[in-house]
């Protein structure tokens, strides 16, 4: 019998493996929004609340204001003790609705009794389960997590309309609705049973072509949106540095509610030094850009770090200011090829003021996330007009003689 020996794998040097890995992991990226479409947001769930005593619970719980006579849906909060953001949501009043009379029209009284339908990150709805129903003790109403696919959300968008806070009740084209007011341009929410969807799965008066998640997601980055756990963690994340008071999601001038003290505390005395920003991914060997716009043939594609749709695990990468200290000067919490959000130091990586420091950026700054396959990948901030209106001047202090 004769001996052959073990055949051994040729050489490959680590540049070389980086590439490979590259090669491996890398993917198309996702197509540009079309102007007017509806994306399925898959990655949301909704828990449904009825019964006379669900205002005054929900009231306790969410920064928003609620009562019985609330009949536009609104985007919200639900905080901790301490303040920290446990869930971002949307509450939809169902009353008057026929979603309200076909779910609860059998019982008594059920027509004349409110109900929401509170919108949550469809990983995190165990967990606020748990929430509502450690504080409910013997509220009189009642909840329920619906099924997957027994009402989908859905975003909403055209481009030559324009929609507020102020212009809907609570449906839109007869189907449970709310206007997204987070941001310009955001759209609106609609919920749909299966029973009114057709085989694109929107329903024809609609008159919008369906659309990938992605789409959704894009639009968001652009406007500086952040959503979901994913990238607001949960115990971790103060409303205000994911700017859930300039998108309308704190009513400042409501009662007590779970996490209040430091919301206003912070929103009266404090100073809010990070937000979160859209920013451009570039390869840092080129120059910075100039303009936040999504490029579907950007080569960047983070292989370390920022979790995708499809992941699990969340890990959000510093963003580094290029110089010999590469101090951190905040985060990337999530991306799409070319744009992404960053939690953002504002006065390092914009031209905002926001404490009597002053600001100490500077065009020329340049600043990195390091990525181990890729290496340094350029960030670029962005501060949109809604947000920067929105962003409260530094108060000045007076001088006691």
């Amino acid at each position: 019998m004769s001996f052959r020996p073990p055949t051994r794998a040729p050489y490959i040097c680590t540049r070389c493996l980086k590439q490979q890995g590259r090669r491996a992991s890398s993917h198309a990226a996702p197509p540009s929004p079309p102007s007017s479409g509806a994306a399925r947001l898959t990655t949301r769930r909704l828990i449904s609340l009825h019964g006379e005593e669900a205002p005054k619970f929900l009231q306790g719980l969410i920064t928003n204001n609620v009562t019985s006579k609330t009949q536009a849906g609104f985007y919200a909060a639900f905080l901790t003790a301490p303040g920290k953001v446990l869930h971002d949501v949307f509450v939809y009043p169902t009353l008057t609705s026929s979603w309200h009379t076909d779910t609860h029209g059998n019982g008594e009284k059920g027509l004349e009794q409110p109900g929401y339908l509170v919108e949550v990150d469809g990983d995190e709805v165990g967990v606020l389960m748990k929430h509502l129903k450690k504080h409910k003790l013997r509220s009189k109403f009642q909840m329920r997590l619906l099924d997957e696919g027994e009402v989908n959300v859905w975003n909403i968008w055209k481009e030559d309309e324009r929609w507020t806070s102020h212009s809907q009740g609570n449906t839109i084209n007869g189907f449970l609705g709310l206007n997204d007011a987070r941001a310009p341009g955001m759209g609106q929410r609609i919920l749909l049973p299966p029973s009114s969807q057709a085989g694109s799965g929107l329903p024809d008066e609609l008159n919008v072509t369906e659309a990938p998640l992605s789409a959704y997601t894009i639009r968001r980055y652009l406007r500086g949106v952040p959503e979901g756990q994913k990238e607001i963690p949960r115990d971790d994340s103060l409303p205000m540095n994911y700017n859930v008071d300039i998108m309308g999601g704190i009513d400042f001038k409501k009662g007590c509610y779970l996490g209040q003290e430091l919301t206003i505390r912070t929103h009266h005395t404090g100073v809010v030094r990070r937000r979160v920003l859209p920013v451009s991914l570039y390869s840092f060997s080129d120059d910075a850009p100039v303009t936040l716009e999504y490029n579907p043939d950007s080569a960047i594609t983070l292989l370390s770090g920022v979790q995708s749709e499809s992941e699990s695990v969340v890990s959000h990468p510093d963003i580094k200011r290029h110089d010999k200290r590469k101090r951190a000067t905040g985060k990337l919490i999530g991306s799409i090829g070319n744009v992404g959000l960053g939690l953002c130091r504002l006065e390092q990586m914009s031209d905002l003021a926001v404490s009597g420091e002053g600001s100490s950026f500077s065009p020329e700054h340049r600043f990195v996330v390091e990525d181990e396959h890729i290496g340094d990948i350029g960030v670029k901030g962005f501060v949109p007009d809604w947000l920067r209106g929105r962003i409260p001047a530094p108060r000045v202090q007076k001088r006691v003689e």
